[in-house]
């Protein structure tokens, strides 16, 4: 836990980050949905899992209005479904009890990093599943691989996003696994583990030790570095078990604001049905859970867990298993014909009908210094906006100005410095605007924050474009120690 005090405070919520939180904005005007002839672009939210390797080129993803894809895999090769975002996954492996290593790696993993400048990079694969066709690296390990991932990629693009976790499914079994990676890692480095995101899968899956009972441990088994005989046991009918996928949603996110994750994005990476046809899941009850997934995941939401900056939604991407893997269900493509399956004209009827949206805010707002503090003459502040677009569309939208204002614009208020712009794609993107502020005198200051000032960019909610914020100059400051876990 983290003890500071701040003389910059937002209005309704006191942050203890450094950053100010957005109140609820003034009622007003929404503009109507995007004209439906743009209901083909693709969706941000909506993603599949293609089997290893494959770069899907050769399929005609359109129809289904996906946003991104993953293949387990990273490499330069660019050739990627057009407007369709690839997320690279470097692999681990655990070779000793002390060390490591990781695909790709060197000159290779150089190339595919500048090949996908600010990509999101997932760091492992199901690492706490005992199986050599998945990571099963014991949590020190993972926490000493991340450590040393995080900061090879984002030394060679400072814009790349690093993505945490990946585990099989949110039960409290793999959540012990990851607050032993949290643990390890402030052991070895000192300080909490940066994440640009976390990622998990949820699959409804059993949880029991190979070496407990080798006759019932199909599914996840138990987390490498757990010596636990069972963690949720489950049976094979739930593997669509709607209360359990939402629970688990839940479960994580709670999980993530009680380690001071709350506003990160979170990735479901992958799910969806696993049991072949001849275990009692035909196309008809994938379909079914497919929707019912599909809805809850587009409309959660929840102000005391969600991402702030994407609308409180507790999930900002998902991806479909698979695109092509017949092996197990939910197959989307025929692997023969490349046409789309029963379930594959289930997705892309599913997104036919969603509406490209669009909704820009202000949703946080930094000042450097961090804590101002006036000693007898005018300061000068930078003022730091963090604007979202908490709509839907993968494409980026804008671009969108961005104004600040000492005071309420609609009533004289004074301008800032000058325009600034953001060009946004949807899902809680988010991009930092600044201007410099001058002259600043003590006390409080509220600063209002205008986005598409000039009514650029087509929007669901107009009402939220303007927000207001107060920053509060003191004239003494107290020092209190900083307490880390």
């Amino acid at each position: 836990m983290r003890v500071l005090i701040l003389c910059v405070f937002a209005t309704a919520i006191v942050a203890a980050t450094g950053f100010l939180s957005l109140r609820p904005a003034a009622a007003g005007n929404a503009s109507p949905v995007m004209a439906a002839a743009q209901n083909n672009a693709p969706l941000c939210r909506y993603g599949i899992n293609v089997i290893s390797g494959q770069t899907f080129t050769n399929h005609n993803v359109s129809p289904l209005r996906i946003g991104w894809y993953l293949n387990y895999r990273s490499t330069a090769n660019t050739d990627h479904p057009s407007g369709v975002e690839f997320v690279p996954v470097i692999r681990l492996s655990q070779t000793s009890e002390t060390d490591f290593s990781y695909t790709p790696n060197g000159t290779a993993l150089t190339n595919a990093i500048l090949a996908h400048p600010g990509a999101r990079w997932l760091i492992g694969n199901e690492p706490d599943r005992r199986t050599s066709i998945q990571d099963n690296v014991e949590p020190h390990i993972y926490a000493a691989a991340y450590h040393e991932l995080y900061h090879l990629i984002k030394q060679t693009d400072p814009t790349a996003r690093v993505v945490a976790g990946t585990i099989v499914q949110p039960t409290p079994l793999r959540l012990r696994y990851l607050d032993m990676v949290l643990d390890s890692y402030h052991h070895a480095f000192g300080s909490e583990m940066p994440v640009d995101g976390w990622s998990i899968h949820n699959f409804i899956l059993n949880e029991v030790s190979c070496s407990y009972d080798p006759a019932n441990c199909w599914g996840a088994d138990v987390p490498p570095g757990i010596d636990e005989p069972y963690g949720e046991i489950v049976g094979i009918d739930d593997n669509d078990n709607f209360d359990m996928f939402t629970e688990r949603v839940v479960r994580f996110r709670q999980w993530m604001k009680a380690r001071g994750y709350s506003n990160k994005p979170l990735y479901l990476s992958e799910y969806g049905i696993l049991m072949p046809p001849d275990f009692g899941f035909d196309a008809a009850r994938v379909n079914a859970y497919m929707n019912k997934t599909f809805d809850y995941l587009t409309t959660a939401t929840d102000p005391a867990l969600g991402y702030p900056a994407d609308g409180y939604r507790l999930v900002q991407k998902w991806s479909w298993y698979s695109a092509t893997d017949q092996n197990y269900n939910g197959w989307l493509f025929d692997s023969s014909t490349q046409q789309l399956t029963s379930m594959g004209q289930n997705f892309a009827a599913h997104t036919a009908g969603i509406a490209s949206q669009n909704d820009l805010a202000p949703w946080r707002l930094n000042t450097t210094p961090g804590s101002p503090h006036f000693q007898g003459s005018p300061l000068s502040i930078k003022l730091t906006a963090h604007v979202a677009n908490s709509g839907n569309l993968a494409a980026a939208s804008g671009p969108a100005v961005v104004r600040f204002y000492k005071g309420n614009p609609a009533q004289g208020g004074q301008k800032i410095g000058g325009d600034q712009v953001v060009n946004l794609s949807g899902c809680g993107s988010s991009a930092p605007v600044s201007v410099t502020w001058n002259g600043v005198g003590p006390g409080p200051h509220v600063i209002y924050v205008v986005v598409d000032a000039g009514n650029a960019v087509t929007e669901t909610n107009e009402a939220n474009n303007t927000q207001a914020f107060t920053v509060f100059v003191g004239t003494q400051q107290t020092f209190m120690p900083r307490i880390t876990r």
